[in-house]
């Protein structure tokens, strides 16, 4: 997925505001959000993210979570005893990383997750940890 076309692409799709934890490996998906005129709040957790989605929804609008995949484990109860029981699943921009120690387990893991939570509604933007 390219970073560069993505923001203009889901406002094309009508996503009209944007919360998550910032992810250096989303960085230019990140700044155009900034950069525009449509609600973003930045959360403190990845949970508070989705909460915070999830009442947007019920308010109207078409929100989009940003996270790196390490924050997934963070999802788990809010995904499986919030969006799914009312499908209400918000999109989420997943920052996949892998290659540190620390990144490893999730990066291999994280589509699995997600499959085994019946959550459909995701794009993992691939790459390394290194990203500038």
């Amino acid at each position: 997925m390219n970073q560069e076309r993505l923001f203009e692409d889901l406002v094309n799709q009508g996503y009209n505001f944007f919360t998550g934890v910032p992810d250096s490996a989303l960085k230019i998906f990140q700044n155009k959000i900034i950069n525009s005129n449509f609600t973003n709040i930045i959360a403190t957790h990845e949970s508070q993210a989705i909460g915070i989605a999830f009442g947007a929804l019920l308010a109207g609008k078409k929100p989009c979570v940003y996270l790196q995949n390490s924050g997934l484990g963070n999802l788990v109860n809010p995904i499986t005893s919030l969006c799914k029981p009312f499908n209400i699943c918000p999109l989420l921009v997943i920052g996949h990383r892998h290659t540190l120690s620390q990144h490893k387990i999730m990066g291999e893991i994280d589509e699995s997750l997600l499959k085994l939570m019946r959550y459909e509604n995701y794009i993992l933007i691939k790459g390394e940890n290194n990203v500038k």
